[in-house]
């Protein structure tokens, strides 16, 4: 599984370049073809495992901590990519929804099997009506880089996803009524998003977007106490469900697991479930996995016991 993650980090690392690499040859006023970022296989092709996608609420994005704003990123997840989601620090500018997307553009994933596709946006505002119509204006600078159809249609999930947690999570979304968002860019409607994605109409999340394994907590880089408490959603499906922490040895996760166990999830098969466990630690940094069966839909963290 260690081969499998660095694979997964490096392929990462070339989406990230295809991606970063219009706007160096544009700041050096070089003119050359655009490389485009693509999706590993045909966009008709990539579909969430077995058609059972994670169900994600809006409603459930919710934090007690006000401090924190969720903030979705795009991960490598076998032959798709899927939405992940992180939570970071807020810096309370007073329009949260603003904020989030603007991170999402500008900011680094915590945990580096993560990244956007998006280039930084120079401005980012945002409303929401009394109806959960999320409004965001962002900059034509965001869409800088050349995506195919399958990669813009995730990054414009990552925009809605982003935008409709941040409106729950700081407490601005109405009962009884779907979130949507309407995308203008520079002010005005109507925009092609990275060539493919016609933002014309309001738009709501796509639910085969979701990756259907997530661990919650802890995140990336945590520290914690002894006593370790692992939360997190999954699909249920025919194969079980199994989570396994490794020592980190030298900065790699030891090959052989310290401790590992199968999770119990309350739900039908193709329907999401919360799961969580308490695992006992000694101090030291260790990696965590979630995955289905022989490694499917793997999720992983690294995270400190002090």
């Amino acid at each position: 599984m260690i081969e499998q993650r660095t694979r997964r980090s490096g392929r990462i690392r070339l989406f990230l370049a295809a991606a970063a690499a219009p706007l160096l040859l544009g700041s050096c006023g070089v003119v050359a073809e655009l490389p485009t970022t693509s999706m590993p296989t045909s966009f008709s092709a990539a579909t969430s495992p077995e058609g059972h996608p994670m169900a994600v609420s809006a409603p459930a994005e919710a934090t007690v901590s006000k401090v924190v704003m969720p903030v979705y990123w795009l991960g490598l997840n076998g032959s798709d990519v899927q939405l992940y989601r992180e939570f970071l620090p807020s810096k309370n500018t007073g329009d949260p929804i603003g904020e989030a997307v603007m991170t999402m553009t500008t900011a680094t994933p915590s945990d580096d099997d993560y990244f956007t596709p998006w280039a930084p946006a120079s401005k980012v505002t945002a409303s929401i009506s009394s109806k959960n119509v999320i409004t965001v204006d962002i900059s034509s600078d965001a869409f800088k880089p050349s995506l195919d159809a399958g990669m813009a249609h995730r990054a414009v999930q990552q925009l809605v996803y982003t935008a409709t947690a941040a409106a729950a999570n700081a407490g601005l979304t109405t009962a009884g009524y779907n979130a949507s968002v309407a995308v203008l860019v520079d002010g005005k409607a109507g925009y092609l998003a990275f060539g493919h994605e016609d933002l014309e109409r309001d738009l709501e999340r796509d639910r085969t977007m979701p990756a259907p394994i997530w661990i919650i907590s802890p995140q990336e880089g945590d520290g914690t106490e002894t006593s370790v408490a692992v939360t997190g959603s999954a699909v249920k499906r025919d194969e079980p469900l199994f989570w396994s922490v490794e020592r980190v040895v030298n900065g790699r996760p030891d090959t052989s697991a310290l401790k590992s166990g199968e999770l119990r999830l309350e739900a039908v098969a193709g329907e999401t479930a919360m799961f969580d466990i308490q695992i006992d630690l000694e101090p030291g940094e260790y990696n965590l996995r979630v995955f289905h069966g022989e490694g499917e839909n793997e999720d992983s963290k690294r995270f400190t016991v002090y």
